[in-house]
């Protein structure tokens, strides 16, 4: 009697097989038995040795050689974890995990996250420029306006002063070149519009945290969610209003990390009343003085040491683009609670509908 035809067993493999695991058993050295999955990997058959056997995987012999229970990866790019576990005193059962669908999940899952970083920050500079164009025309206009009445000041007191009216030109000429280049960026930035679609805002959410869950773990804060069961159907650009909720969650994070808490927390709600949708973003940090709450949304106001000021102004200015409203309120509790509100859509799509049901 061969050893394939003495196991006990070869019923409980050939079960197992119909789960669609590569599985094989192995007696000390040799192959006894192997499932369909794990002959469509490696062709073989039973009742040789499984080294012999195991030899097209590259790193498979070696991992027939590991202990029980440890997984080893074999392989060109370990793409295949192999584990041996003990079925009785002689039998061993070697299963074959396939990691490539797992590992091209991910990868798609890390460049989707890269793909929306990337679009989040062109979408940061690009409001960026829009912010700098609008607050440096007035100045630039002014003093365009203040060197051409000097020059005709000049003209009529001392109109033998050539040199000093020519400079006065060239002056004016730089100022309202500097004014058209400012110009150019404000009909390329103002040309960035919402890509209007309707969104469920809270996928979105879960989809801003998952950009985030790394920073979240690092810093250990907690995380309190209160969102419906239902999508909130809005309309509107996701880039966009993903950024809003992204710079908001970042500025809850750099306060926590200011002045830590016993137990930082940010908490998220969702709350839906009267045709519009409510998204609140708090957090139990050491909050903000009536001074900087004054300036809160101006450009070039922060408080952060290396900050510039521009991200609340271009959050406002991206939920004002789609009808809504950016807001601050203080905790009771202590720390800061951001708000913005966006007409809800009447009738949310049937792919909403679905993830729900």
């Amino acid at each position: 009697m061969n050893r394939a035809q003495c196991t006990p067993s070869a019923d409980l493999l050939h079960a197992l097989g119909e789960l669609g695991e590569a599985l094989a058993i192995l007696d000390g050295d040799f192959l006894v038995a192997l499932n369909s999955p794990m002959q469509a990997l490696l062709p073989g058959e039973a009742g040789g040795l499984a080294e012999d056997w195991a030899q097209p995987l590259h790193g498979l012999a070696s991992a027939l050689a590991a202990p029980l229970g440890v997984r080893t990866r074999c392989g060109v790019s370990g793409e295949y974890v192999a584990q041996r576990v003990a079925l009785d005193a002689r039998h061993v059962l070697l299963r074959l995990d396939d990691e490539r669908e797992r590992l091209h999940h991910l990868q798609r899952q890390l460049d989707d996250r890269e793909g929306l970083l990337f679009t989040s920050r062109s979408l940061t500079v690009s409001e960026m420029g829009s912010v700098l164009a609008h607050e440096l025309n007035q100045p630039i206009g002014a003093t365009a306006n203040l060197l051409r009445g000097l020059k005709l000041r000049l003209a009529r007191r001392h109109p033998d002063s050539t040199d000093e009216l020519a400079a006065l030109d060239k002056a004016v000429h730089q100022v309202t070149y500097a004014s058209q280049i400012i110009g150019r960026v404000r009909e390329y930035t103002q040309s960035r519009q919402p890509k209007t679609e309707r969104l469920d805002l809270v996928e979105l959410v879960h989809q801003s945290l998952g950009l985030l869950d790394w920073d979240l773990q690092r810093e250990a804060v907690r995380l309190q969610l209160q969102l419906p069961q239902r999508a909130v159907a809005v309309q509107g650009d996701a880039v966009m209003l993903q950024q809003v909720l992204i710079n908001l969650l970042r500025n809850a994070l750099d306060a926590l990390r200011l002045d830590r808490p016993a137990e930082p927390l940010i908490a998220i709600e969702l709350v839906v009343e009267a045709g519009r949708a409510e998204l609140r973003v708090s957090d139990n940090g050491p909050g903000i003085t009536p001074q900087t709450e004054a300036r809160l949304f101006l450009p070039f106001s922060s408080t952060k040491p290396n900050g510039m000021g521009l991200g609340l102004s271009i959050c406002r200015s991206l939920i004002e683009m789609h009808q809504g409203r950016l807001w601050f309120t203080r905790r009771e509790a202590g720390g800061c609670c951001f708000h913005f509100a966006l007409p809800v859509t009447v009738g949310a799509p049937q792919s909403m509908l679905e993830k729900t049901t």
